[in-house]
């Protein structure tokens, strides 16, 4: 099995900063635009146009957050853990995350679900949410993000065993190319005692494949 590397350390991270990296991305968008309007789409003319350059940069860094943030974020959620004799699963089940194809730079909707088992300490309740999310908002396979997260979990986090389950809804699959509206890829990750115990890989994929109850 390839091995699926950790996300760089601070140090090994070029924080070199850009000049811009709103405008140098409202620039690129500018250009897109010139594309458009020779195409004979009404840039020019078709006041809806007006701000979609920067608006445009402004979504784009809404998906891809800089690495160096990612990893700091990462790095203080595991730093802030709690002591616990619980040593069962923890789950988060169905989280909505958003990220971006790294093929065709088009966005990915998410539903991950993320367990462990806390060998002495546990994360507080939101941070599976959180980690979730601020590791898929860069452009990044899904696989890659799969195996991520497990390793984080598990490796990062020194607990007993981790388990990752991610449905992907690719725009670069249902709006382009294949057309597959409808079809999700479908990715899973196990280390630790998810990965030696069936009964405890079964658990975790009975919790998360139950619908979730409606909200009152």
């Amino acid at each position: 099995m390839t091995k699926i590397a950790a996300l760089p350390s601070r140090a090994e991270i070029d924080l070199s900063p850009r000049s811009d990296p709103l405008a140098d991305l409202t620039d690129a968008y500018r250009q897109v635009l010139d594309v458009f309007g020779a195409l004979g789409h009404p840039v020019a003319t078709d006041e809806n146009y007006a701000g979609t350059a920067a608006r445009a940069a402004r979504g784009m860094l809404d998906l891809v957050r800089p690495t160096a943030e990612i990893e700091e974020e990462v790095r203080a959620m595991l730093a802030c853990t709690f002591p616990a004799a619980y040593q069962d699963m923890v789950v988060s089940k169905h989280n909505a995350c958003f990220g971006l194809c790294p093929h065709h730079l088009l966005p990915v909707s998410y539903r991950i679900s993320l367990a462990y088992v806390p060998a002495s300490r546990v994360l507080g309740i939101s941070k599976l949410s959180r980690l979730a999310r601020l590791m898929a908002r860069r452009p990044v396979l899904q696989e890659d993000l799969t195996h991520e997260l497990a390793v984080v979990l598990h490796d990062r986090l020194e607990s007993t065993g981790s388990a990752v389950l991610i449905e992907g809804l690719h725009m670069c699959m249902a709006a382009r190319g294949a057309l597959a509206h409808e079809a999700r890829v479908t990715t899973s990750a196990v280390r630790g005692v998810f990965q030696t115990d069936r009964a405890t890989r079964q658990e975790f994929l009975d919790l998360v494949s139950r619908a979730a109850p409606p909200v009152l």
